[in-house]
């Protein structure tokens, strides 16, 4: 394996479990931790370490206007889609396997392996309704979304930050983000997006 720069395997797997490495070290850890069932063990114990501490940890009152401020946040910044084509997370996972099957396929750039099928779009909102699905295990483009993002898992498993969904659920991004999931079987997803999203690294 080799760590980012400075960190340890140690070191790498608690910063990973904590959400605390750049976008970078972060992409080239999970890509050594497909490599490791070591390293995936170390993880997981990291992680379940940092959960009991929420337990253990004497709580903080959060100042009133402070409070304030982030419900502001909260209530202004939309995450995942917004358009119509949300609806079409509602049809039967059958449903849109088969239309997946129906569709005509291209690989995204770069050697990420993920092909993709567009399927609708909606003109007024700059979004678009693909498929997408990777054959085995591995890393996803890195990418930007221009605007919210919302996934369904129709097949196998998709990992964003750490957590694992599989078919029937469903994972939302804001906009003006950027992030590089991974899966660890392969999958196959449906996303509703922005036209307007771009890929990072080719």
């Amino acid at each position: 394996m080799n760590p980012p720069e400075s960190y340890s395997n140690a070191d790498a797997a608690a910063l990973y479990a904590l959400d605390a490495l750049e976008a970078d070290e972060r992409a080239q850890f999970e890509q050594d931790l497909l490599d490791s069932t070591e390293l995936e063990q170390a993880v997981r114990e990291f992680e379940e370490t940092a959960a009991t501490l929420a337990y253990v940890a004497k709580p903080v009152p959060m100042a009133a206007a402070l409070k304030e401020r982030l419900w502001q946040r909260i209530a202004t910044q939309s995450v995942g889609a917004s358009s119509e084509l949300l609806q079409l997370l509602d049809v039967p996972i059958n449903q849109l396997k088969q239309k997946a099957a129906e569709l005509s396929w291209s690989l995204l750039p770069g050697k990420s392996g993920v092909e993709v099928a567009p399927w609708q779009t909606e003109e007024t909102s700059r979004e678009a309704a693909f498929f997408a699905r990777k054959i085995g295990a591995g890393l996803f483009p890195n990418h930007y979304h221009a605007s919210g993002e919302t996934v369904l898992v129709l097949d196998g498993d998709f990992v964003v930050d750490g957590q694992v969904y599989h078919p029937g659920e469903q994972v939302s991004a804001p906009g003006k983000t950027s992030h590089q999931p991974k899966s660890l079987t392969g999958c196959l997803l449906l996303c509703v997006s922005s036209m307007d999203d771009d890929i990072l690294d080719v």
